[in-house]
């Protein structure tokens, strides 16, 4: 979430989401009699003296005080509808229906006259965060894989099949000159941020051994490296539950995920009494107050916005009192929290919560 001008005297806030994990905050946040303001376009139809009605698309800020919200689980967007009440050319809309539809990179103001003590808390909780972002090149002999790592999740830029290598020769003589350079066309054409190398050691040091002949530039941005048993994809995939990740990258959002779903996963196959699995499990188990920490597939939220019982767990969250770790969707984290009904809970202690719930 990007996070601009925050103006108390008009109770108003500028902001631009950047992930649909920002919409869900944005939607939640958002209640009857807020004002938000954004540009969109209108269809205007004119009438000409002929009788004949032409028409024209015209691009408008408008202010629309909501009256009712919706969310699109599918498409990762929010709906805001209400009546304007305020518009920045004169277009005669005031007083009409509305709907502004927000989708990330949208930029929008947010007015709260009831709320907005909350609003001001949830834009300063982002305020001084810079998002780490690491571009990951995965390859071997084989595999080709690019990707973006963010606090947005996992982004694969580019993935490629390479031709068959001869296996009567060794790796080390295998000539990989050409998808060496290719990759590095596309790093360049990436934001500058820290690249990590991940891969069998083998193709790890020849590809280190190319940028420090021919891009030196490039060698200079390199933050870490792990050896992996295969590239591509698959190599992404492996180094996000990796023990021997670099410390400093350990808090990017995509291992802190994944490391999280693991440690949920062993302690439940250790001691199944330690956790709680399903909302009402976990409901149940915050409710005695032998919740430890929470964690939801974003998934599940989309699904899942207005049910009472999340909405009081993400309450407490809000308030830093509870421990509650959204999995960005597209991770393997993510997606084994969903198998287990889309949120769990580690609990304090053991507690036989299947034995309460049937009695």
């Amino acid at each position: 979430m990007i996070v601009g001008r925050v103006d108390a005297a008009k109770r108003r806030i500028e902001l631009i989401p950047e992930s649909s994990l920002d919409l869900i905050n944005i939607f939640r946040l958002m209640r009857p009699g807020d004002i938000v303001y954004s540009r969109t376009s209108r269809e205007l139809k004119k009438e000409r003296a002929s009788g004949k009605t032409d028409s024209e698309r015209v691009q408008v800020i408008l202010g629309v005080e909501v009256e009712s919200k919706t969310a699109d689980p599918l498409m990762r967007r929010i709906r805001l509808s209400g009546r304007i009440v305020y518009e920045s050319r004169d277009l005669d809309l005031l007083g009409k229906h509305h709907s502004i539809t927000i989708y990330p990179g949208i930029s929008l103001k947010i007015e709260s006259q009831k709320g907005f003590e909350r609003l001001r808390s949830f834009a300063e909780s982002y305020r001084g965060k810079k998002a780490g972002e690491v571009i990951c090149i995965s390859m071997d002999d084989e595999n080709l894989a690019v990707a973006e790592f963010s606090s947005k999740g996992v982004k694969v830029m580019y993935s490629k099949d390479l031709p068959k290598a001869d296996k009567t020769i060794q790796w080390g003589e295998n000539n990989l000159e050409s998808a060496f350079e290719e990759v590095v066309e596309i790093i360049k054409s990436l934001p500058e941020t820290g690249i990590m190398l991940v891969g069998p050691r083998i193709f790890v040091e020849r590809f280190l051994a190319h940028l420090r002949e021919k891009e030196k530039d490039l060698l200079k941005r390199v933050i870490g490296s792990l050896s992996t048993s295969m590239g591509g994809e698959a190599g992404i995939r492996e180094a996000l539950k990796s023990s021997s990740i670099p410390e400093h990258l350990k808090d990017l959002k995509p291992f802190r995920d994944t490391v999280e779903a693991e440690s949920f996963i062993r302690i439940m196959s250790s001691d199944p009494e330690r956790v709680a699995i399903g909302l009402n499990e976990v409901y149940d188990a915050w409710s005695l107050g032998a919740v430890e920490k929470v964690l939801v597939a974003e998934s599940y939220l989309w699904n899942n916005l207005e049910n009472e019982k999340l909405e009081k767990l993400l309450e407490q969250a809000e308030r830093r009192k509870l421990e509650l770790h959204v999995l960005l969707d597209g991770l393997e984290a993510s997606e084994n929290i969903a198998g287990f009904g889309g949120i769990v809970a580690i609990l304090r202690y053991r507690l036989p919560l299947k034995r309460i719930r049937a009695g």
